[in-house]
């Protein structure tokens, strides 16, 4: 009789996890960014989701929707060890919402048929384990000790002040409280100026100390934003939970849109940290049969090796979650010298296969598309991409 009425609560999961979504929104109590509580690797903040439907009811539950999907991404990013990613499933929107313990909304605006919303979303934290034990896949939930981060904006032998407020606003649409490389934003010293800056990213140890010093103890990453040649570079020079940190990570510069450009930068940024954190606690990761998730992924710029095998004819799946992530994916691809003949062979809401001919190697079109904004892995020998 147990079993029985563990089932069955197993099947009304996600009719109450509705229900319970339905009754808040009605009551509005689900506003405010602070229902999350306390920093939580199961906490997923600022979920951005933007959909239409045939009515404002409709549209916006299908954008809570939408938000607990996008935040079970994230979060399988947090848990799973790098050299497991790869073995991710998709797990459906009705296995989701059974494990989501509530939503806060920061921000939305509605129309008669459009939603947009900035959401955190807050999963159980021992129903995720199990659902993911329960599937053979290791979960490590254990984040780096806190860090803070400099962004600025370098402008030739100047600090761009006002850029440099645009790049730290790029900085704090990000979810850097919850991840596994949590962080705090620290904002320049007026008399801080590129000369100390270029010197700790070209390695100057004393310049490094003596700019910590001004931010207090613990960890400190300068994030170095510079525009050239149709590219942003963002240099990461300091020391976080993993070490010392000097990277670099380019995006496309788009001419128009500036909060684009920001916020592509950042989010490479933030992802090129978090991964630092998880390679050391994954011990297999070096050794992972998924190679695309290797010291490339984070140095796009690095020079490729010249011996590698070109692919030739590609098959590959496309996942996106709405039409602005098909919209920088497709923007992306049309970017990407060597890349022809690309065409569609079939297509869902979710995901689409695609073919193309690529005349450099894997490594090679993992970095370019990185540049522009694409995100390229392997999963059970098909090569997936999906909008950064």
């Amino acid at each position: 009789m147990g079993l029985q009425s563990g089932k069955g609560f197993r099947r009304l999961a996600p009719f109450f996890a509705r229900l319970s979504r339905a009754v808040l929104l009605g009551a509005g109590l689900l506003a405010g960014p602070g229902m999350a509580g306390a920093a939580s690797l199961y906490n997923v903040a600022k979920v951005h989701v933007d959909v239409t439907a045939k009515d404002a009811v409709i549209a916006r539950e299908k954008g809570m929707a939408e938000a607990e999907t996008r935040a079970m991404e994230r979060l399988l990013c947090r848990l799973v060890p790098l050299s497991s990613q790869a073995a991710i499933p998709k797990f459906s929107h009705g296995e989701i919402e059974g494990l989501v313990a509530g939503i806060a909304i920061r921000s939305e605006k509605t129309s008669a048929t459009r939603y947009i919303g900035v959401l955190d979303v807050r999963f159980y934290p021992g129903a995720v384990r199990q659902l993911l034990m329960s599937r053979s896949i290791p979960v490590v939930d254990a984040p780096a000790s806190a860090i803070s981060i400099l962004p600025v904006m370098l402008e030739g032998d100047e600090i761009a002040r006002d850029a440099s407020a645009d790049w730290r606003a790029a900085w704090e649409r990000l979810d850097l409280e919850n991840g596994v490389a949590p962080a705090t934003l620290v904002t320049p010293r007026e008399y801080l100026d590129a000369k100390t800056v270029r010197a700790v990213l070209a390695g100057d140890a004393d310049a490094y100390a003596g700019l910590r010093s001004l931010y207090g103890y613990g960890g400190l990453v300068i994030a170095a934003g510079e525009i050239a040649d149709g590219f942003f570079r963002v240099r990461l020079a300091g020391e976080d939970a993993a070490g010392r940190v000097d990277a670099v990570v380019t995006s496309a510069a788009h001419a128009r849109d500036r909060d684009a450009t920001a916020d592509a930068g950042a989010r490479l940024g933030l992802t090129t940290l978090e991964r630092r954190w998880q390679k050391r606690l994954d011990p297999g990761y070096e050794e992972a049969a998924d190679e695309l998730l290797m010291r490339r992924s984070l140095y796009p710029d690095e020079e490729p090796e010249t011996d590698a095998a070109a692919l030739g004819p590609v098959d590959a799946v496309i996942e996106f979650f709405s039409a602005r992530d098909w919209q920088q994916i497709h923007f992306g691809l049309q970017r990407v010298e060597g890349l022809r003949d690309f065409a569609v062979t079939s297509q869902s809401s979710r995901a689409a296969s695609v073919s193309f001919d690529f005349d450099g190697s894997v490594d090679q079109l993992q970095a370019v598309l990185a540049q522009n904004g694409i995100a390229l892995y392997e999963r059970d020998g098909t090569l997936v991409m999906r909008a950064r």
